[in-house]
């Protein structure tokens, strides 16, 4: 059986032409140094813990708001519950709800 050659009618439209005249790729759209712009500061942070950190990154966060809370660094411990809220905000809801648990001892 012989096999016949059919070039292109035009070579300029012939598909490995119309490959070679593509424009070089664009960067993605997220791909530069503004993305954390419209962001508040607690989400940068957050994200930065949460890239270090990965899964584990609520979980450390409590950590470190726990240990702030047990030497009375007020600052520190509002700073790491919003990390923590930013990253798990049913953790942070929990662990301040336990911490606030007024004491019900009895008088007398």
């Amino acid at each position: 059986m012989p096999f016949r050659f059919a070039p292109a009618r035009n070579a300029a439209n012939s598909p490995i032409a119309r490959i070679l005249k593509r424009a070089p790729l664009k960067l993605a759209a997220n791909d530069h140094d503004g993305i954390f712009l419209g962001m508040k500061d607690t989400t940068q942070d957050a994200l930065r813990h949460f890239a270090a950190h990965g899964l584990r990154a609520a979980k450390i966060a409590l950590g470190n708001a726990s240990a702030a809370a047990a030497a009375a660094h007020d600052e520190d411990y509002r700073y790491w519950l919003g990390i923590c809220r930013e990253l798990d905000a049913r953790a942070a809801a929990q662990f301040e709800a336990a911490r606030s648990v007024p004491e019900t001892r009895l008088l007398g």
